[in-house]
C-alpha cells in the first residue's frame, strides 16, 4: 500500500456528485480490488465484507458503489469508517471520483449480506464529469484547528485530520490528551449519530496516514479515558 500517495490525496480530495457514463478499464478494477484485500482495519477482529455494486442496485447516480457489510461489535462504524477511508482517498488519488453515501443502499431483495453481518454505508465512484480535485486547502469548509483540539503540539499532525469528510459536515471530533497519546472523542448528534462514529473512523484513518507521513505510527487502544463534557470516548492513540 502506497500510504504517501493516500497522506497526499487528504489535501485535494473532492466528494463528486457528477458521472459520466465512461465504464472504468477492467484493469482498473482489478487495481481496486486488489487494494481492497490489503486494507488495514482499525479493530482487527471485526470481520468484514465490500461488495462491488452496480448502479441497478444501488441507486445512485454514480456507475458503481462500493457496500461494507460488518459484524455488529463495539466499534464496528468507526472501523467500516476507517476501511471505506483508505478506498476513498485511493479513488482520489487514482483520479477516479467517489462520494460517500449515507442514505444509500442496495435495493430491497437484492443483496444477501453475508452472514452474520449487517450493512454499514455505501461509497460510490466512477468516471467524474466535474472538477476531481481541489486546487488548495482554501477550498475546504472545515473548523479550525483550535476548535478540534486544544493540544497545539498536535497542530502539525491535525492538519491534514481537519479535512476529513463527515455527515453533512458536522465535523463531530475533537482531540484532546497529548501528543505522546491523544484521546479522540466525538460530539453527539441526534440526528447523525451512527453516521458520526463512522464519521470518527475516517478521521482516525487521515491521523493514522498524517503520523506516517511524520514518520511516526499509531496504536489504537479502547480504554475508556476522560473526555470533555458532552462527549463520547471513541480512540486513545499512542504515538511512537
Amino acid at each position: 500500500m502506497d500510504y504517501e500517495a493516500l497522506y497526499q490525496a487528504i489535501s485535494h480530495r473532492r466528494s463528486v456528485r457528477k458521472y459520466d457514463d465512461t465504464p472504468l478499464t477492467q484493469d482498473a478494477l482489478d487495481a481496486l480490488k486488489k487494494f481492497i484485500s490489503e486494507l488495514k482495519p482499525l479493530i482487527p477482529d471485526i470481520r468484514t465484507e465490500i461488495k462491488l455494486l452496480p448502479q441497478s442496485i444501488v441507486k445512485t447516480n454514480a456507475p458503481q458503489s462500493l457496500c461494507i457489510y460488518s459484524e455488529k461489535k463495539d466499534g464496528y462504524r468507526m472501523n467500516a469508517g476507517f476501511l471505506m477511508e483508505q478506498v476513498d482517498l485511493y479513488l482520489s488519488a487514482n483520479n477516479i471520483g467517489a462520494c460517500w453515501r449515507g442514505g444509500s443502499r442496495p435495493s430491497k431483495g437484492s443483496v444477501e449480506a453475508p452472514a452474520g453481518m449487517v450493512f454499514v454505508i455505501t461509497l460510490s465512484f466512477g468516471t467524474p464529469a466535474q472538477e476531481m480535485h481541489r486546487k488548495n486547502v482554501s477550498e475546504f469548509k472545515r473548523n479550525s484547528l483550535n476548535d478540534i483540539s486544544p493540544v497545539s503540539d498536535l497542530y502539525h499532525i491535525l492538519e491534514p485530520v481537519r479535512l476529513a469528510p463527515s455527515a453533512l459536515n458536522k465535523q463531530p471530533w475533537y482531540f484532546g490528551g497529548s501528543a505522546d497519546r491523544i484521546v479522540v472523542s466525538r460530539k453527539k448528534h441526534p440526528l447523525i449519530d451512527k453516521m458520526n462514529q463512522v464519521d470518527i473512523g475516517i478521521a482516525l484513518c487521515c491521523l493514522w496516514l498524517s503520523l506516517k507521513h511524520q514518520g511516526k505510527e499509531a496504536a489504537f487502544d479502547f480504554t475508556p479515558s476522560p473526555v470533555p463534557g458532552k462527549h463520547i470516548f471513541m480512540a486513545n492513540v499512542n504515538v511512537a
